[in-house]
C-alpha cells in the first residue's frame, strides 16, 4: 500500500526559534508553495481513499488549499512536543538539559516534551491501524511526522532519520505491506462481453488503490500478438490490461497462445516460444500437458503482484468444451480465485446469458461465482429492476454492477471487433485490406482517433473506392491471403491505385508487396508465389520465427513521405521470412543494390539475437522502412510504427497537403497517452457503477469454498 506525506509550507517564525506543537503562522508565500504541492499530488496519478492531517493549521490549511477539507484529523500525526522549550530561541534556552538532547535527540526527551521515539512511536501507532485494503493514503504532516514514516516502513535507518527531513512542502513516498489478496477471474456468458476491456478497468482501479496488479489469461487465441522485451510473443490483449497495471508485458501473462492458421489448426506458442501447428482436435487432446506450464507462470506472476485479474475464454458453460478446463472455471479452480460472470446487454438477452450460465454450471461452480455484472447498458437503468431481482433470486447471485456502453478507443479482441463494419469516409480517408488471415490491425489503431480521418477495413474492389492511402497489413498465411487479393481482384485495384497513392505494408504486407514470396519449407503453403512486384524484394519463409523489439530513427526519407525524416520510432518484429533486394525479374541482387531498391531510411535499432545472425546481415533487408523509386511504395517489419504520434500525423499531414485541404487539428499525440486516459476513463466509471467493496470483499476472504 502506498502512502504519501506532505509536509506542510514555510512557517514565518524567526530563524532559530524552537517550535514543535505550537500552531504557528504560515509566510506570504503559502499560495505559491501549496499550488506545487498540489500539482505534485495531482502528478501521482493516485486516487487517494483516505486524507489524514496533523491537527495544526499549517497542515490543515494546507490540505484545504489541495481539495481535502474534510480530511481527518489525527493527534498522532503532530509534530514533536518540544515542552518548556516551545517558541523559544534555542540559543537562548538556558536549560542544562538540552546537551542532553543534542547528543542523544532520539532517545532524550525535551523538558517537559517528547523524544524522536516518542514521535515514532505515535506515528507507527498511526500506521499500524491504518486501513491497508481500502486505497493508497495521504497525510499532511510535519517534518518529524515525515521522517519517523520513512523509519517505520525501513526506507531509513534510524541512525539516519534526521537526514530525510524533507524540505517545506516536500512530499515522501513509503510503501506498507499490503495483506495478499486472491485472484480475481472475470469470466463471460460469451465472448465478447467486454472481459478484456472489463479486466483492464480493474488493473488500473487497483493500481489506483496502491496495489500492484497483473493480468493472466491462461490460453489465448488470437492473431493480434506481441513480442516482448525479451523477445518473447504473447496476445495483445493481456499487453492492454498490463498498460492498465502500469507495468510491463511479460509473456507469463499469457503463457498459451493459439493464432488460427484456418478454420481448424492453429499455431501453438507455449511461453512465448512456437510449439508447432495443431489441428483443434490434437490441441484438445493434449492441453491438459500444459498445465504445468500455465501453473509455473501464475506462480512466477504472483512474485510481481499482489492482485491478479484473471481473465477467462468465451464462455465456461461451452459443455464441448469443460472437459480438462484450463482457461474458465478449471483456471478460477487451480488458483481458487472468486469469478465474476459478466453479461453484455447490447446482444439483447442477458438475463437469459447469466441464468443459463449459471444452470449449465456444476454446483462446486457456480459456488464460485459471487457476483454478476451487466455490461454495455444503454439508457436508464433502474429499467432493469424488475430482472435484477429475478435474476438475484433465481441465480442466488449478486448483480455487482450495471456498466453502460462506453465510446472507447481501445484494442480489441481479434475478429470480434466492429470496427472493420466503419465505412465513413473523412477528410483524410484510409483503406486497410481485410484478408481473411489478418493480423496485428492495432498498427492502425492510432490513425482512428485522428479527428477527420477514416480507416475503412475492405474486403472487395468496391470497397475500396478511391481511399487517399491503402495499407496492406500482417497476416498469418501471407501466401493464402495474397491469392485471396488476387482471386477476388483487390491486388488488381490496388496495383491500379499504386500511381496515384501510395501504398503502405506492415510485414505480411509488406511481403505481398515484392516480387516474390518463396516457402520451401511449407511454413505455409508450400512452393512459391509471385508478389505483387511493387517493391524490389523478395521473401523465402523460414521455420524460425523472428521476434524482436526495435526501436531508432527514421534517416533520409524519400518520395511522399519525406517529413518522416528524423521521426523517432519503437515497436516490434515479428515474422517467419527473411526478405532481401532483388532485381527488377525477381533475382537476387548481387553485390550493390540498385538504386531504385535503395531503402529509404535507417534505423539505428536495439534487436535482440532473434534477428538475423551475422552471416545473413549483408543480404537480408534490416532498414525499418524501404520504398521503391517512386517514393510511393512503401514496406516494413515493424509493427507499432505508427504508435508516436509524430509518425502518424506527419503522413496525414503530408496526405492533406496533396489534397490540397487544411484539417483543423495539427497536433497529434502518442497513442500510449490516449490509451492512458482511456484506461482512467475506464477505472471512473467502473467505480461509479460497480460495487467495488464487495468486490474487495470476497478478495480478502481466506478460502473461495
Amino acid at each position: 500500500m502506498k502512502v504519501y506525506l506532505v509536509r506542510h509550507t514555510s512557517v514565518d517564525v524567526a530563524p532559530g526559534t524552537c517550535y514543535g506543537q505550537t500552531d504557528v503562522p504560515l509566510r506570504a508565500s503559502f499560495q505559491e508553495e501549496a499550488e506545487a504541492c498540489k500539482k505534485a499530488l495531482q502528478d501521482t496519478g493516485m486516487r487517494f481513499s483516505r486524507i489524514y492531517t496533523s491537527p495544526l493549521s499549517r497542515c490543515t490549511r494546507l490540505a484545504a488549499y489541495c481539495g481535502f477539507p474534510e480530511a481527518e484529523r489525527d493527534e498522532r500525526l503532530k509534530e514533536m512536543n518540544m515542552g518548556e522549550w516551545e517558541m523559544q530561541r534555542f540559543e537562548e534556552i538556558t536549560d542544562p538539559r538540552i546537551q542532553e538532547w543534542y547528543d542523544d535527540y532520539l532517545r532524550v526527551r525535551t523538558t517537559g516534551g517528547e523524544s524522536f521515539m516518542d514521535v515514532l512511536a505515535r506515528v507507527s501507532d498511526f500506521f499500524d491501524h491504518l486501513d491497508r485494503t481500502s486505497g493508497p493514503a495521504l497525510v499532511f504532516a510535519h517534518g518529524g511526522v515525515l521522517v519517523a514514516a520513512q523509519v517505520y516502513a525501513g526506507k531509513v535507518k534510524l541512525e539516519d532519520a534526521m537526514r530525510a527531513l524533507p524540505p517545506y512542502g516536500g512530499m515522501v513516498e513509503i510503501d506498507l505491506p499490503l495483506p495478499r489478496l486472491h485472484p480475481l477471474m472475470l469470466a463471460g456468458t460469451g465472448s465478447d462481453v467486454g472481459k478484456s476491456v472489463l479486466a483492464s478497468a480493474l488493473c488500473r482501479i487497483f493500481l489506483q488503490d496502491g496495489y500492484h496488479p497483473a493480468p493472466f489469461k491462461a490460453q489465448n487465441m488470437a492473431l493480434n500478438s506481441y513480442i516482448t522485451k525479451e523477445g518473447l510473443e504473447m496476445g495483445r490483449a493481456q499487453v492492454m490490461q498490463a498498460e492498465a497495471a502500469g507495468i510491463e508485458p511479460l509473456v507469463c501473462m499469457n503463457p498459451i497462445l493459439l493464432k488460427p492458421t484456418s478454420h481448424t489448426g492453429s499455431q501453438v506458442i507455449v511461453n512465448g516460444e512456437v510449439r508447432g501447428n495443431l489441428s483443434a482436435r490434437d490441441y484438445f487432446a493434449h492441453k491438459t500437458e500444459l498445465i504445468p506450464e500455465i501453473k509455473a507462470a501464475f506462480r512466477k506472476l504472483e512474485t510481481y503482484a499482489d492482485i491478479i485479474v484473471i481473465e477467462g475464454a468465451g464462455s465456461p458453460a461451452e459443455i464441448n468444451l469443460k472437459q480438462n478446463d484450463i482457461v474458465n472455471m478449471g483456471m478460477a479452480a487451480m488458483v481458487d480465485a472468486p469469478v465474476l460472470l459478466v453479461g453484455d446487454i447490447d446482444r439483447g438477452g442477458v438475463f437469459a446469458q447469466l441464468l443459463g450460465t449459471l444452470m449449465l454450471l456444476t454446483e462446486e461452480e457456480r459456488e464460485r461465482v459471487k457476483g454478476l455484472i451487466i455490461n454495455k447498458f444503454r439508457g436508464d437503468s433502474t429499467i432493469l429492476d424488475p430482472g435484477i431481482q429475478m435474476l438475484t433470486e433465481r441465480g442466488q447471485v449478486p448483480v455487482l454492477g450495471t456498466v453502460p456502453y462506453m465510446e472507447l478507443t481501445l484494442e480489441d479482441e481479434d475478429s470480434l471487433t466492429d470496427r472493420f463494419d466503419a465505412k465513413h469516409v473523412g477528410k483524410i480517408d484510409l483503406a486497410v485490406i481485410h484478408y481473411p488471415r489478418i493480423s496485428n490491425f492495432t498498427d492502425f489503431d492510432v490513425f482512428e482517433q485522428m479527428p477527420e480521418v477514416s480507416v475503412r477495413y475492405v474486403t472487395n474492389v468496391r470497397e475500396l473506392g478511391t481511399p487517399d492511402l491503402i495499407f496492406l497489413p500482417g497476416s498469418k498465411n501471407t501466401m493464402g491471403d495474397l491469392k485471396w487479393m488476387r482471386q477476388n481482384g483487390l491486388e488488381a485495384a490496388v496495383k491500379r491505385a499504386a500511381g496515384k497513392v501510395p501504398i503502405f505494408g506492415i510485414c505480411g504486407g509488406y511481403q505481398m508487396l515484392g516480387y516474390e514470396i518463396a516457402d520451401p519449407d511449407s511454413v505455409e503453403e508450400g512452393g512459391r508465389i509471385r508478389g505483387m512486384e511493387l517493391l524490389p524484394v523478395r521473401t523465402v519463409l523460414q521455420k524460425e520465427k523472428h521476434r524482436c523489439q526495435t526501436d531508432g530513427k527514421l534517416d533520409a526519407v524519400e518520395g511522399i513521405f519525406s517529413g518522416l525524416t528524423g521521426c523517432k520510432f519503437a515497436g516490434y518484429e515479428i515474422h517467419m521470412g527473411q526478405t532481401v533486394y532483388c532485381d527488377g525479374d525477381g533475382s537476387d541482387a548481387k553485390g550493390t543494390v540498385d538504386k531504385a531498391a535503395r531503402p529509404a531510411n535507417s534505423a539505428e535499432s536495439n534487436r535482440s539475437a532473434f534477428c538475423a545472425d551475422d552471416a545473413t546481415r549483408n543480404t537480408e533487408i534490416t532498414q525499418a522502412v524501404i520504398a521503391d523509386s517512386t517514393g510511393r511504395i512503401y514496406g516494413s517489419y515493424i509493427h507499432g510504427l505508427f504508435d508516436m504520434g509524430e509518425i502518424a500525423g506527419r503522413m496525414i499531414q503530408t496526405l492533406a497537403r496533396e489534397k490540397g485541404i487544411s484539417l483543423e487539428n495539427g497536433v497529434w499525440e502518442d497513442y500510449r497517452t490516449i490509451k492512458e486516459r482511456q484506461y482512467d476513463k475506464l477505472a471512473d466509471t467502473l467505480r461509479e457503477y460497480l460495487r467495488m467493496e464487495e468486490i474487495y470483499g470476497m478478495l480478502r476472504e481466506a478460502r473461495i469454498l
